[in-house]
């Protein structure tokens, strides 16, 4: 019979929202949210990308997009400009401000990262990925 407390997406998806809220907590002490941690991230890893792209990389619709950059615009981190090719498209870019959060923001995001990991060895690390993928491709 089916028991909810040995169902594999149950587990991964508890497991899932107690480490986003934890890291989301450390983030926000800073003044940042995990998902603005994010884009900040992949901003200053790409460059002036576009908001279907960020999209894409941040793995969200575009609708979520477009509300996390107006937000993001509003506080100073971010620029938005129009493409000289098409209109319809924005580039992002990071403001001074938001540069300087990324850089601020980073080693919270690395000690998370340690903190998540200690103890765990990298052979289980890979096997705990091997089966997550293995997961998300079944579904």
């Amino acid at each position: 019979m089916f028991d909810i407390d040995d169902c594999a997406a149950w587990f991964a998806s508890n497991a899932s929202k107690k480490i986003t809220d934890s890291f989301n907590e450390r983030l926000l002490k800073e003044g940042v949210t995990r998902v603005q941690w994010i884009a900040l991230f992949y901003l200053g890893k790409f460059g002036s990308i576009s908001q279907l792209e960020l999209g894409k990389k941040m793995n969200i619709k575009s609708s979520t997009v477009v509300r996390l950059m107006d937000r993001m615009e509003k506080d100073g981190y971010i620029v938005r400009k129009k493409t000289a090719t098409d209109r319809r498209v924005s580039s992002i870019d990071l403001t001074k401000k938001g540069m300087e959060l990324r850089e601020k923001t980073l080693p919270i995001g690395e000690a998370f990262n340690r903190d998540l990991k200690k103890g765990i060895s990298e052979k289980d690390l890979d096997i705990f990925k091997e089966v997550l993928s293995k997961m998300v491709k079944n579904v």
